[in-house]
C-alpha cells in the first residue's frame, strides 16, 4: 500500500535523477501537494482513502515519457482530492471564474454592442464586456478562494 510518505520518497528519488525542467516542475508540484496533505491533520478514514488512491495510481510503474505520465497522475490525484474532500489548489476558483466571466461578459457585451450599433458597437461591446466579465469573475472567484482557505480546504 502506497502512503503519502512513500509517494514523496519515490518522487524525490525521481526528482534527483532528472535535470529536465518540465519533469522537475511536475515532481515538485506533486511533492508540494503530498506534503500539504501531510500537514492537514487528516482523519484515519481520509488517510486510508488517500493511500488507496495513491496505490491505484501505480506511481512505481516505469514509463517512457515520465513527465506526461506523472502529470496525468497528478491531475487524476487532484481531481480525486477535489471530489472526495473538496480540497483545491491555491487560486483555483479565481482561475475558473475568470474564464466564466470572460465567456459571459463577451456574450453580453457583444449582444449589447450589436443592439447599439452593428459595426463599431459590436467591437466596443466585445472588449468592454470581456474586461468587465473577467474582472467580476475574478472577484467572485477570489471570494470563493478566501472561503475555501478559511475552511482549510486549500492545499
Amino acid at each position: 500500500m502506497m502512503n503519502i510518505n512513500k509517494a514523496s520518497e519515490l518522487l524525490n528519488t525521481l526528482l534527483s535523477q532528472t535535470n529536465k525542467k518540465s519533469e522537475i516542475k511536475v515532481y515538485n508540484c506533486f511533492i508540494r501537494t503530498l506534503s500539504s496533505l501531510n500537514n492537514k491533520g487528516l482523519t484515519e478514514e481520509q488517510s486510508q482513502l488517500i493511500q488507496e488512491k495513491l496505490s491505484s495510481l501505480n506511481l512505481n510503474t516505469a514509463s517512457e515519457n515520465r513527465r506526461k505520465f506523472y502529470k496525468q497522475k497528478l491531475s487524476e490525484f487532484k481531481v480525486f482530492l477535489k471530489n472526495e474532500f473538496s480540497f483545491t489548489s491555491e487560486k483555483y476558483y479565481t482561475e475558473i471564474w475568470m474564464v466564466y466571466g470572460m465567456i459571459y461578459g463577451t456574450a453580453i457585451g457583444t449582444s449589447i454592442g450589436t443592439a447599439i450599433d452593428a459595426g463599431l458597437g459590436t467591437s466596443i461591446g466585445l472588449s468592454i464586456g470581456t474586461g468587465i466579465g473577467m474582472m467580476l469573475g475574478m472577484m467572485y472567484g477570489a471570494r470563493k478562494d478566501d472561503e475555501a482557505k478559511r475552511l482549510g480546504r486549500v492545499l
